[in-house]
């Protein structure tokens, strides 16, 4: 870890691990601040409750183990699997194929090394798929309890914030211990601060184990501090939107001493979002009745930080049609197109010309795994790399037939041009290569690089901003709370496929909305009681927002033509937008999802 950075293993019975973060004194700031408010937030655990189950098939032969594999991260589950067996690793193969929905819980080693145990054990091959209860028995989102201290200045200044996070890691270690220094990264949101201390844990319990989950602890965090920033502004009178525009980081800034500037305008992605919910307007007449209308901002905030990697390899045949291979796999978030589209650009060739490769680690550049959404600009960078790669190899070609320097040609739809002349790349491949013709193949890779001075050791590559705005009608007799109008805003750098940041934003949002309102893995003592998609609550089609709208600005980024990650930014500030609504609509504040018409209703008669 980096400056100001501290992280443990183990440093308690029962705590996995623990991450603390200081920049300045935050306790002396406090002490000198004009307010200083306390307040603790409840954050639900949640299934990642994909449609394809947990399923892989495993063949053992030849001193070599082979998987057929739904993971987000086939090399990352060949380490494991040869760590595990005690193999080198050029023994363990992994296929993966196109996935149906991840969300996170199938990163990493789940039960992959049962199918391959069995298949050992049986000298057959063997698949081992998991029923949906078992689905949700295997893996939710981190569970937590966060406790913000936050001083302010008597005329809306944010001082410092001191944070106390504890996250539900369930029975097993998975990934919580990244999750932690995600959260406890994170907490401060999208503001300046004189001082910052914040100390993140994940506690070992008997439950289901919690691992990555689309926003990897930016959810918990947004929820906490975005319902917080709110209830500050109300307590000290002060519009909640002016009270974030005097706070909100500037374009260039740095998230935190050593980290990188803020590189999305994340005033104007507000001021989006209260132009399109109307915002200005909420002191609209109520609704009739019982029921109480009102509304809420928040902006989420997640870094895309650590030593990312990937390489990749484009292979050009003779007839111009092109196949990426890269590892990164297809979960439904449409990054297949958006990488093949990068490799058609740099080559100047038709997008239906380029297909991707099956991912095979015996054969695919290696890559560190679909997840943190830095699918685009890291895989995306070493494409277009290798691409270009093979482009120069093309051009030098077709100069050496043409008795002429690269640099006079330039490469279209498979023709090379010299000034008015055009001439055909397949003729000339099979004329100078006979028949069989010729393949060109690319190489390119992309790594971030360690940083000794950034928190998190190394630089964050971009910022995931969202920006949300709900609307929302409360029955004050019953609780139900109706969410009539939702805006969802996010920053794509550049959209390399528009349609797909787009789709990437509203699933994620729905994703949030579902946890906001309905979802959650409920104990009753040792036993959970809904852990069945028969009765565990995700949101139904009627449950939908009455208006829902989603857009996506184009800041710039580090990636390809300008592109950074989409994927999980709808998820960020959901919750804490529709929490924001609710106080504003009957006065009273959730700090614990989902909100429940039992929750809601308890609070309202506790008000009264």
């Amino acid at each position: 870890m980096g400056e100001g950075v501290t992280s443990l293993k183990e440093p308690r019975p029962n705590v996995l691990s623990e991450f603390a973060y200081r920049n300045g004194d935050a306790e002396a700031v406090l002490a000198a601040s004009d307010h200083m408010f306390e307040d603790r937030f409840t954050f639900s655990r949640i299934n990642h409750f994909h449609l394809e189950p947990y399923v892989n098939v495993a063949r053992v032969g030849g001193g070599q183990i082979e998987l057929w594999s739904c993971n987000q991260d086939p090399f990352v589950l060949r380490n494991d699997l040869a760590r595990i067996f005690g193999r080198s690793a050029n023994t363990v193969r992994i296929h993966s194929s196109y996935v149906g929905g991840g969300f996170g819980g199938k990163s990493f080693c789940k039960m992959e090394p049962l199918a391959a145990l069995l298949a050992l054990k049986a000298g057959r091959p063997v698949r081992l798929c998991l029923s949906m209860d078992e689905g949700i028995l295997t893996l939710t989102k981190h569970a937590g309890i966060l406790v913000l201290k936050t001083g302010v200045m008597a005329d809306g200044r944010l001082t410092a914030r001191q944070s106390e996070i504890q996250l539900d890691a369930g029975a097993y270690s998975d990934v919580s211990a990244m999750t932690v220094v995600k959260t406890g990264y994170r907490i401060t949101g999208p503001y300046r601060w004189v001082a910052v201390a914040t100390r993140a844990c994940a506690v070992r319990t008997n439950s289901v184990p919690a691992g990555s989950f689309r926003g990897f602890g930016g959810t918990q965090a947004s929820f906490a501090s975005e319902s917080q920033i709110d209830m500050i502004a109300r307590r000290l009178g002060i519009e909640p939107y002016e009270f974030r525009r005097k706070n909100l980081l500037a374009v260039g800034e740095p998230f935190q001493p050593g980290d990188s500037g803020m590189d999305s305008d994340l005033l104007a992605g507000l001021d989006a979002v209260v132009e399109r919910l109307g915002y200005r307007r909420r002191a609209a007449p109520p609704a009739a009745g019982t029921k109480r209308r009102g509304m809420g901002l928040s902006i989420g905030l997640k870094d895309a930080s650590g030593t990312n990697y990937a390489q990749a390899l484009v292979k050009v045949l003779p007839a111009g049609r092109a196949i990426v291979n890269a590892a990164t796999v297809e979960i439904g978030q449409g990054a297949t197109t958006a990488l093949c589209r990068i490799g058609a650009e740099v080559l100047g060739l038709p997008l239906e010309w380029v297909r991707y490769g099956a991912i095979d680690t015996d054969h695919t550049p290696l890559n560190n795994g679909t997840h943190v959404s830095c699918t685009t600009a890291v895989t995306g960078m070493a494409i277009e790399r290798a691409a270009a790669d093979a482009r120069r190899q093309i051009l030098e070609f077709a100069a050496d037939r043409l008795g002429c320097s690269a640099g006079e040609l330039t490469l279209d739809h498979w023709t090379v041009r010299r000034g008015n002349y055009t001439h055909l790349l397949e003729p000339m491949i099979n004329d100078h290569f006979g028949a069989a013709g010729y393949e060109f193949i690319g190489r390119g890779g992309t790594r971030i690089e360690y940083d000794p001075r950034a928190p998190l050791a190394a630089l964050n590559l971009f910022w995931i901003p969202s920006w949300v705005g709900a609307e929302v009608e409360v029955d004050y007799e019953t609780g139900k709370v109706e969410v009539t109008q939702l805006v969802v805003g996010a920053d794509s750098g550049t959209s390399v496929n528009a349609q797909a940041c787009r789709g990437q934003v509203e699933g994620a949002a729905l994703q949030a909305y579902g946890q906001s309102l309905f979802e959650e893995l409920r104990y009753d003592g040792t036993e959970p009681v809904n852990a069945t998609p028969l009765v565990y609550r995700v949101p139904l089609a009627s449950d939908l927002p009455e208006c829902y709208e989603s857009f996506v600005v184009e800041h710039g980024g580090p990636g390809p033509f300008g592109a950074k990650g989409i994927g999980e930014s709808g998820m960020l500030g959901v919750a804490a937008a529709i929490a924001n609504a609710i106080e504003n609509a009957v006065g009273v504040r959730l700090t614990q999802i989902p909100f429940t018409p039992e929750r809601v209703l308890t609070a309202i008669e506790g008000a009264r």
